[in-house]
Parts: structure tokens; sequence; C-alpha cells
């Protein structure tokens, strides 16, 4: 089973054109951040992600330089920012489709895209925020107190929920 999140547009539209904006993205090692990390930070325009790897890759370089690492030595040390990448690539593309206006609807679980979709879709109905906020109760002066059962009554009964009586047959 895989894992997707997904993401809608914020901005509030509903229908069929906010049905087509929904994204999906898969939590997943990604192997071609491993071995092309700046081409894949390049690719998916991950600006600060590129420049803070290149930091890490020259910060690492410099310290294995001046520790008087030899060049077989000192490889290791360098896979190890392009390995945050890799296991954090996920996260870096949440934070930047949240950047762009999306917001995080659900986590769903599939056996591939489609299915993740189907169970999606499935439960979603698009609403756009002003019905969001909108729908929410507003309390008033004379909305009345909400009825309170007395403790004692709670303690006498052995059943809870919805289920019938013990040794009652309907």
């Amino acid at each position: 089973m895989k894992t997707y999140l997904v993401f809608e547009p914020a901005d509030g539209t509903g229908g069929a054109e906010s049905a087509d904006r929904v994204l999906f993205l898969r939590e997943t090692f990604r192997w071609m951040a491993l071995f092309f990390a700046p081409l894949w930070l390049l690719w998916h325009r991950l600006w600060l992600g590129l420049v803070l790897w290149l930091a890490a890759v020259v910060v690492i370089a410099g310290a294995a330089y001046a520790a008087g690492l030899t060049p077989e030595a000192a490889a290791p040390l360098l896979w190890l920012p392009t390995l945050i990448v890799a296991f954090e690539s996920t996260e870096l593309l949440r934070r930047k489709l949240l950047r762009k206006g999306y917001r995080e609807a659900a986590v769903k679980i599939g056996n591939n895209l489609e299915d993740a979709e189907r169970r999606f879709f499935s439960e979603w109905s698009p609403r756009p925020q002003s019905r969001l906020i909108s729908s929410v109760p507003k309390k008033s002066a004379s909305a009345p107190a909400p009825a309170v059962i007395p403790a004692p009554a709670l303690a006498t009964s052995p059943v809870v929920g919805s289920f019938p009586e013990p040794g009652v047959r309907k």
C-alpha cells in the first residue's frame, strides 16, 4: 500500500474545475533525487533547497580538506546532503505546494494513484472557503441550554452507546 498526500486549491472555488486542480503527492524515497540531487532540485524549482544543498556540500568538502581526509574518505561524507534530499523530497514538495496556495486536504492510502484518487473523490465535496466559514453555527442568547443527564443516571445503566438493554430481545 502506498500513501498519498492530497492537496486542493485554497482559493475556495468549487465544482469540477476545482477537482481538476487537486494534486496527489506520493510519500516515497526518490531515487532520482539520490543520484541527481542538484538536477532534481532544479527540475522542481526548489531554489532554496538547491542553495542549501550546495552550501552543505561546500562546507563538508572544506571540513574534509581541513581535516586532511583523502578523497576516498571524504566521498561518503559528501553523500550526506544528497541522502537528506532523497529522504526529505516529499516534505520539500509538500512545503512548496503549501507556499503556492494549496491546502492539505487528506492523506489517502491505495495500491496505486488511481486507487487513492477513487478513495478521495468518493468522499470529497468541493466547498468554497466562504461557505465553510459561514456554516459554523453561531451562538445566540436565546439558544436553549443543552440537556444534562444527572450523574447517578449514568452510573445505573451498564449499557454504553446505542446498544439495547441487556436481557431485552426485540
